[in-house]
């Protein structure tokens, strides 16, 4: 496939620049959902830091600019920087923003996103027009309680757009890396929920040369299951696995084996499928994940419990459970 513009990411953390690792499936599938719309929101949920941000700042970046379509892309999760909490392919977008700017700036921007969209449709129009708005990290931003009536308010606004602007089609996508906000979204019929994965291991490969690691990339692969932020966070840590999980049990894992059970959470890092209703908790602090392989985006995590994938449950990233095996049975 072709790469479109080459894309390139600042690490903060560690104080570099590098290219954007291509991944097909999923750009496949979001230029498909681009040329045809959706009628309903469609959430992408997946493990903490699997790179759901990077991916969609580079495939709405990577639509080009067209007088034909109306592209918006929030960070609901970026407080301070504008440039960072907002991109659009219209600068009409930005004069409108200007009124609403508010600290936490993204999350206002994302409460008031199709309102922005309409004012804009009332100056310009939108007859004949795409209309992309994609809002990433939004139910975290705006808390759990609004996530019902937040996304059903957006499934009402495709048809406000198609009905009284006239656009010719309407894509919305939102994402979350928490399970809270999904599980609630399941029970409803009026958004479409999708899985993305962590990279596969070929795209991480090509990814981690990139951080000139000072250990072997398949143990890299093996703690962090093709996780970038994982990687990165190894990488800030020195590449010492060592020193990395010990700060992950500390931080994360901890509180988790006091709140389940130290012997029921060891039966869950040997096999992601033991307990549902445990496995729900863990997905609750961040550590778990539900697998729903029929809508995923990605390439289907194969069951591998060395990398603590199971047939319905999964580890966020396997170095949660080496975690747990190391130090919850001491």
């Amino acid at each position: 496939m072709n790469r479109g513009p080459s894309y390139t990411i600042y690490v903060e953390e560690l104080d570099k620049v590098i290219n954007f690792v291509d991944r097909e499936d999923e750009a496949l599938w979001f230029r498909d959902i681009v040329s045809r719309g959706t009628a309903f929101p469609v959430t992408i949920y997946g493990p903490e830091g699997c790179g759901k941000t990077a991916f969609l700042r580079y495939m709405v970046r990577g639509l080009g600019v067209s007088r034909d379509m109306v592209i918006v892309y929030v960070d609901a999760l970026e407080h301070f920087d504008v440039g960072k909490a907002l991109f659009a392919s219209y600068k009409e977008v930005f004069e409108f923003i200007q009124d609403l700017i508010s600290i936490p700036l993204g999350a206002s921007i994302a409460r008031a996103i199709m309102s922005v969209v309409s004012r804009f449709a009332q100056r310009i129009g939108l007859e004949g027009k795409s209309v992309v708005v994609v809002l990433d990290d939004v139910y975290r931003a705006i808390g759990l309680d609004e996530v019902d009536r937040y996304t059903k308010s957006l499934y009402e606004w495709i048809g406000y757009l198609h009905e009284r602007y006239k656009a010719s089609n309407v894509a919305i996508v939102l994402t979350t890396s928490e399970g809270m906000s999904k599980r609630i979204l399941s029970k409803h019929t009026y958004v479409s929920i999708y899985m993305m994965w962590n990279l596969p291991k070929k795209s991480f490969e090509e990814f981690v040369e990139q951080l000139n690691p000072h250990i072997d990339a398949e143990a890299i692969w093996m703690h962090t299951g093709g996780n970038p932020r994982a990687t990165i966070d190894l990488a800030r840590h020195g590449w010492s696995i060592d020193k990395w999980l010990s700060k992950i049990y500390e931080d994360r894992i901890r509180r988790a084996v006091h709140i389940i059970g130290r012997d029921k959470i060891l039966q869950l890092a040997e096999n992601p499928d033991f307990d549902w209703a445990i496995a729900e908790k863990l997905e609750e602090l961040n550590l778990m994940i539900e697998l729903r392989r029929s809508s995923a985006i990605s390439q289907i995590p194969k069951k591998d419990l060395d990398l603590g994938i199971g047939e319905e449950w999964a580890w966020q990233i396997p170095a949660y459970r080496y975690a747990i095996t190391r130090f919850a049975k001491s």
